[in-house]
């Protein structure tokens, strides 16, 4: 007997007799492990041992005893525990589409053939009674019980399209369905109101529309929130419930709130809508308040998990996760977008680069957040290219991926004063001694707990440091040097240890000096600062007039005012506290470009901020310059040394002054 059914986007065919175990139900996604209905459609029992189950990933064969009694049931859970019994196979289905072939233990014959399309999350697909040839969906799975009574729908509801066009909500609904919505982020049901054809609603609504019919199941959940906005936003809905109550919501600031909860009891079900100007991603996500510092504060950073597909964010790129900082504390947003932009210039420190949007919950404004993708493995493995990373968090030296044991061994290491060769096979000494200067210049008060380093396991992988939540500064003058070298318990980043190494200790004021010199200069550093202001000046102005009810921040004017004076007044002052501890004196060097435009002068592998430029350094400390000519020039050498390469190291001590010549390129006259 050979049964072939076509209904759809699918089929069904049957290749054996009613003699045969059948696939009653399949069930390829969640919640919990895929799984298999098998029916046995006659008055004896039935022995699987030795049958095989075939899906397009791979194939099953049942090697113990399984069977299944007269006119009953058998659950295959596909979850590769496979040491639990011969009911758990190592076979996954696809949510998108894919078929299973059931062959019998002489390993030939095919018995049965099972077809299904693309299935919404939870939703079965079955016969629509026990062994009956017919097949139908199930929003509410019956696996492991019959399926007389389950009245399978007939057809999968494709998801509502809306619209706007001129300030209208337009959505076309096929006839024998409607389409229902709510307006408060809730799910809505066949109770809802109905969405007719054209209706209008004004800016800081949140549409959530489901499609409803008698044979089919219902739709996937469309959303569309109206807003002002002409620039890239993130608009968030999730039930009122799970915001605001005072045992479940996000928002709420009840000590029993579910902000407070962490992993998956503190995540709710939300609907993402990540808009930019030409286009929106849209889906399902888990949302949850992310990070200590703002759980007890009204702005709260949130972690979005996606549900069914990678994000497609705008600018950021496509993640599982991605984080939405909320920048609450003061000063935050504007010190920790200027520090992702300097460490970004040269440096060996990793970082999250953000986007700074403004983000919208049930069509309300929450402010201005930025969004980027957290600090885990997945990260880590797209920018290094890595198959598998260690990832050590915290001054308690966490594991989050991976184990420690590099990591204690390069610790060890640091703290026994190994030489800086020896080090080098172990970590980038480079990337920790940014970490320094940068720790050092804003003298951050948390650098002990917001640590977090990681290396690649493959490929002789060394140690690297991450540099994030760089709000928390110092003010100017404060005694940072001391503080972190007073630290009972060695952490991050190391000044005693690295101070206390020769070699690390020079590295670490030459680069400080140089850091000092270009990007961290006044000249380029309020640059930056401006040109970040000007960039986000109305999103921070937007967001300060939204929360300076609840939350007391400094406006972003004295943000900015706050940046300048850290700009003007720290080097000198961080550079006086280095000099009493390490007993190095500071001197003057000046350096030069002659002429004008020709080239330009690198120090310690940043480039200098003008053309001639005086900076204090380290005496006995060597400096690394490096000339290097512009277009059409070339280098001739060093005026005020005996250097005749391009490469060049002095001494402060020694030298004050040098001049890069360059000339005409192929000319002979200097």
């Amino acid at each position: 007997m050979r049964v072939v059914l076509f209904t759809g986007l699918w089929c069904f065919v049957i290749l054996a007799n009613a003699q045969t175990p059948l696939i009653n139900e399949v069930l390829p996604s969640g919640p919990g492990a895929d799984r298999i209905e098998l029916f046995n459609p006659t008055g004896r029992s039935m022995e699987l041992q030795g049958w095989t189950i075939v899906s397009q990933g791979g194939s099953h064969r049942i090697d113990g005893h399984l069977s299944i009694s007269a006119y009953g049931y058998r659950v295959l859970w596909c979850d590769d525990a496979i040491e639990k019994g011969s009911d758990h196979v190592m076979l996954h289905l696809d949510r998108s589409g894919g078929s299973l072939l059931l062959i019998a233990a002489d390993r030939r014959t095919v018995r049965e053939v099972f077809t299904w399309p693309a299935l919404p999350k939870g939703v079965s697909i079955g016969r629509t009674g026990d062994g009956r040839q017919v097949v139908g969906y199930y929003g509410e799975p019956t696996i492991g019980g019959s399926n007389e009574s389950a009245h399978g729908a007939l057809r999968l509801l494709e998801k509502p399209e809306l619209s706007l066009q001129e300030g209208e909500l337009l959505c076309d609904t096929p006839e024998g369905i409607t389409t229902c919505f709510t307006l408060d982020g809730s799910l809505p049901n066949e109770r809802s109101p109905a969405l007719s054809r054209k209706q209008h609603f004004p800016s800081g609504t949140v549409i959530t529309a489901r499609a409803f019919a008698n044979d089919g199941i219902p739709s996937p959940i469309a959303v569309l929130t109206i807003t002002r906005e002409k620039q890239p936003y993130i608009a968030v809905s999730a039930d009122p419930l799970d915001l605001f109550s005072d045992s479940l919501g996000l928002l709420s600031n009840s000590s029993k709130a579910n902000y407070a909860q962490r992993g998956e009891k503190g995540q709710r079900a939300a609907r993402i809508e990540w808009h930019s100007a030409d286009s929106t991603w849209a889906n399902t996500a888990l949302i949850g308040v992310s990070g200590s510092g703002t759980r007890g504060l009204p702005k709260k950073n949130f972690k979005l998990c996606a549900d069914e597909e990678p994000m497609r964010t705008i600018g950021v790129g496509d993640w599982k996760e991605v984080m939405l900082r909320a920048d609450a504390t003061p000063h935050a947003f504007l010190r920790n977008v200027f520090m992702e932009a300097t460490a970004s210039m040269s440096s060996h420190v990793d970082v999250q680069i953000s986007h700074a949007l403004p983000v919208y919950v049930n069509g309300n404004y929450q402010g201005l957040y930025r969004a980027m993708p957290p600090k885990n493995s997945e990260w880590l493995r797209s920018i290094d290219g890595a198959e598998q990373v260690d990832l050590i968090d915290g001054p308690g030296s966490r594991v989050l991926n991976g184990d420690r044991e590099s990591y204690n061994k390069m610790r060890s290491a640091l703290e026994r004063g190994t030489s800086a060769d020896s080090l080098a096979l172990l970590m980038d000494v480079e990337s920790l001694i940014d970490l320094a200067c940068f720790d050092l210049w804003t003298g951050r008060a948390d650098h002990d707990l917001n640590t977090r380093c990681w290396r690649a396991t493959e490929r002789g992988g060394r140690w690297r440091w991450i540099l994030f939540d760089m709000d928390l500064w110092a003010p100017p003058d404060e005694g940072t040097v001391e503080r972190m070298c007073s630290e009972t318990a060695p952490c991050s980043p190391f000044l005693p240890q690295l101070l206390a190494n020769a070699d690390l200790r020079d590295r670490l004021l030459a680069r400080l000096c140089a850091w000092l010199a270009t990007s961290l200069s006044e000249q380029i550093a309020t640059h930056v600062a401006d040109s970040i202001f000007e960039k986000h000046q109305d999103l921070m102005l937007a967001d300060h007039a939204r929360w300076q009810v609840e939350m007391s921040r400094p406006s972003p004017e004295e943000s900015l005012a706050d940046l300048y004076q850290h700009i003007t007044q720290r080097p000198l002052v961080l550079l006086k506290q280095l000099e009493k501890r390490t007993h190095q004196s500071l001197r003057k060097v000046s350096v030069r470009v002659t002429p004008q435009n020709a080239g330009e002068v690198m120090l310690e592998g940043l480039a200098l901020a003008e053309l001639e430029q005086g900076f204090s350094a380290f005496a006995g400390t060597h400096l690394h310059l490096l000339a290097k000519a512009h277009d059409g020039y070339e280098f001739v050498g060093w005026l005020g040394t005996d250097g005749k390469t391009a490469s060049l190291v002095i001494d402060p001590a020694t030298t004050k002054t040098v001049k890069a010549v360059f000339r005409l390129a192929d000319t002979t006259q200097r």
